[in-house]
């Protein structure tokens, strides 16, 4: 019964939301079925929802004790109250939603000719959207709702006035432009780290209207349009735009755009710093450091794994180790559960290596499974970084030999392919020169060596015999 959708939807519930549905399940109007009452006021007693504390035997014990236990019953029960949590779920959003309310209501009351109050109603939100701060997509989605049913209502009589019609034009186009740049970014992104094959059929039109007055002065789609230019032409010039446009302007936008955005920024500036770009190592930590202090990439007050192990990597490649050594101590709590002590750990090993203690580095390393790609690539580069270090040599070997197989097996990870080839080749060769240390003579790596400083630095620490 854990898995089902009712217990895994309650356990997502909020605490004012679970409040507002105790109620909601006990109000005769929603229900009169008193095992469903009993049922709910079983789950909502558990501490901890758990595959144990919610079983289908527990449940039916607590509801028909002393009778044969009945899968068909339990399973009808589950099905009936999670229809009525949905229900819930829906009249709460809407009661949260005044635009989406009033819209209900200016249909209805239009439907059965209630001309004046449909026409208080419309306005009424009108009003109530232009209090609001957001200005994103959805605020043109639904200016163009509330316009276009303004202009169905007051033009029935009057064909002369244009009651709004410019605003159903203006919010119909400014929405669909946005969305439209909005996916080209987003299949952009896609299409350079997979084989992802898409069409965006309105593209070239849409980017050909930014000259338009009606879009070149509107702040919400010259982010959106910066970002596209940024993720298809790494435009430098673009990125600069857009951060200085969307940290002036972070109110237009609701949670979730806010997240999408700092994130592609972030990415950029990660992809650059892997091409050893090195202001964007400072760029990308910045950002992840503003974006998680202002909420911005955290999702039901959660801090994901991804976005916690990018920080840290950052502020260790930065060389700032007290500030991630506080990070780590004020985020970890953030963190999902499911993942808290693998993260916490593998960032530790990370931490304790960059400051010199690199046996217990390596011991944390060896002792974990690391089930994300990423990670375990990162965490078997470590491991071969420390193993020359302390010239371990035959171990190195028979790591570095696993590595490369392993890269080659994994060809689904985008450019991260391309950069852990590059490190595997660069690994390589120091073997080699190690081997042959003669070799070391008027070598060095070029340019495009990935983590270039520390092969420099191995390279380096090599004496020719």
């Amino acid at each position: 019964m854990y898995s089902t959708k009712l217990i895994q939807i309650l356990s997502r519930l909020y605490a004012d939301e679970r409040r507002k549905l105790r109620r909601w399940i006990k109000s005769d109007f929603v229900n009169k079925n008193e095992d469903i009452i009993r049922f709910f006021e079983f789950i909502d007693s558990k501490a901890a929802l758990t595959p144990k504390t919610v079983s289908k035997e527990k449940v039916h014990e607590y509801l028909y004790p002393n009778t044969p236990f009945n899968d068909l019953r339990i399973r009808h029960l589950i099905w009936l109250t999670t229809e009525i949590m949905e229900d819930f779920i829906v009249y709460n959003s809407l009661k949260k939603n005044a635009t989406y309310r009033n819209r209900i209501l200016t249909q209805y009351y239009t439907q059965h000719e209630l001309f004046k109050y449909a026409n208080e109603n419309i306005t009424d939100s009108i009003v109530a959207l232009e209090e609001t701060s957001s200005r994103g997509a959805s605020y043109y989605l639904q200016r163009f709702h509330n316009a276009s049913l303004f202009y169905q209502l007051n033009s029935k009589n009057d064909r002369s006035s244009d009651f709004k019609l410019q605003d159903v034009i203006d919010n119909l186009n400014k929405f669909f432009v946005v969305e439209t740049i909005k996916y080209a970014g987003v299949i952009q992104s896609l299409q350079k780290i997979s084989e992802l094959k898409m069409q965006n059929y309105m593209q070239e039109n849409v980017l050909a209207l930014m000259s338009n007055p009606l879009f070149k002065n509107d702040m919400v789609v010259q982010i959106y349009y910066n970002i596209f230019l940024v993720i298809r032409d790494e435009s430098e010039q673009a990125y600069r735009k857009l951060i200085k446009h969307l940290k002036s302007n972070n109110a237009l936008f609701d949670m979730q755009d806010l997240r999408d955005l700092y994130l592609l920024a972030i990415n950029f500036c990660l992809k650059k710093s892997n091409q050893n770009v090195h202001k964007y190592s400072k760029e990308a930590f910045e950002l992840y450091l503003y974006s998680i202090e202002h909420g911005f990439i955290m999702e039901n007050k959660e801090i994901s794994r991804f976005t916690f192990t990018n920080t840290v990597s950052l502020g260790i490649k930065l060389k700032k180790y007290a500030a991630i050594q506080k990070f780590i101590q004020q985020y970890a709590i953030y963190l999902p559960k499911e993942y808290k002590k693998n993260t916490v750990e593998y960032n530790s090993a990370k931490l304790l290596y960059a400051n010199g203690q690199k046996q217990k580095s390596l011991e944390m390393l060896l002792t974990n499974e690391f089930k994300d790609v990423l990670w375990d690539l990162n965490a078997k580069y470590l491991v071969l970084k420390i193993l020359f270090e302390t010239r371990d040599m035959p171990t190195f070997t028979i790591h570095l030999r696993a590595f490369k197989a392993y890269i080659k097996r994994k060809t689904d990870v985008g450019y991260h392919h391309t950069y852990f080839t590059n490190v595997a080749k660069s690994l390589d060769i120091l073997k080699d020169i190690y081997k042959r240390q003669e070799k070391i003579i008027g070598f060095t790596f070029d340019e495009n060596t990935p983590d270039i400083e520390w092969f420099n630095a191995a390279l380096s620490s090599i004496k020719p015999t």
